[in-house]
């Protein structure tokens, strides 16, 4: 029952919080025009990590973070992780330091202000059942990264919703290399328990490890069959469900 209250109070709130941040979205719309775009960027990122921060901090929920002396400055970057749960995107705007976009799933973008939100990031949204879409949504993606904005991509290709990985899906690591682009891994853990699958709200304890980087010029970068068990081995070994396993599921 105290769950069940608790749930409807912060849906409540969140319908609220979110209408004010419509009022931000307009405002930052309408001064697009006279920013040069990784201005706008910036001060995109600076709303979406207080909407990031009050998203996680209202559930009730907690984030440590380490490794961010591992992104690089000044160099065109990838991050690349699993994805436990939808809370994943507010915990990484608000606490990962450094403006970045996603590349998501075309269904986040029907989803009233957070859609139009991510767009301004910038977000790009991709229809995975239609390769020909993908790969254009790669290419402005790809000079997304080269003028030096990051762009996060979740090579499982959904929400695992649960502790464990999903296998990554090898063309998820064109983008990269598209923008010649150095990839930085980080492992996610802790999120999945934030929303269950009646979408009650449980406070958690979210772990963000970023890993060390991985750059054009290392000799795996170019075979994706190397390269995606590599970044599946080094995240997976900072979860906690392989700390004691050693065991996919697809």
């Amino acid at each position: 029952m105290r769950t069940f209250i608790f749930t409807a109070l912060w849906k409540i709130f969140y319908v609220i919080f979110m209408l004010i941040i419509f009022l931000f979205l307009l405002l930052l719309v309408l001064c697009k025009p006279f920013l040069p775009p990784l201005k706008y960027y910036q001060l995109a990122h600076y709303v979406g990590k207080i909407w990031g921060r009050i998203t996680i901090i209202t559930t009730g929920s907690k984030v440590k973070i380490t490794g961010k002396e591992f992104i690089p400055n000044g160099i065109p970057i990838c991050f690349i992780g699993n994805h436990q749960n939808l809370f994943d995107i507010p915990a990484l705007l608000g606490y990962i330091g450094r403006p970045i976009g996603f590349i998501a799933k075309k269904e986040l973008s029907r989803i009233p202000i957070l859609g139009q939100w991510m767009r301004q990031m910038p977000s790009l949204f991709i229809d995975r059942e239609n390769p020909r879409q993908a790969l254009e949504v790669f290419k402005q993606a790809a000079e997304i990264i080269k003028q030096g904005q990051p762009l996060v991509i979740f090579p499982e290709g959904g929400r695992s919703g649960t502790p464990l990985m999903r296998k990554f899906h090898r063309g998820s690591l064109k983008l990269p290399q598209m923008a010649n682009a150095t990839i930085v891994p980080f492992a996610i853990d802790g999120s999945w328990k934030i929303m269950d699958e009646k979408t009650f709200i449980h406070p958690a304890e979210i772990k963000i490890t970023i890993l060390p980087p991985i750059s054009p010029q290392d000799p795996i970068y170019q075979d994706n069959k190397l390269l995606a068990n590599y970044l599946e081995s080094i995240i997976s070994e900072n979860l906690s469900a392989y700390k004691s396993q050693n065991t996919h599921f697809e």
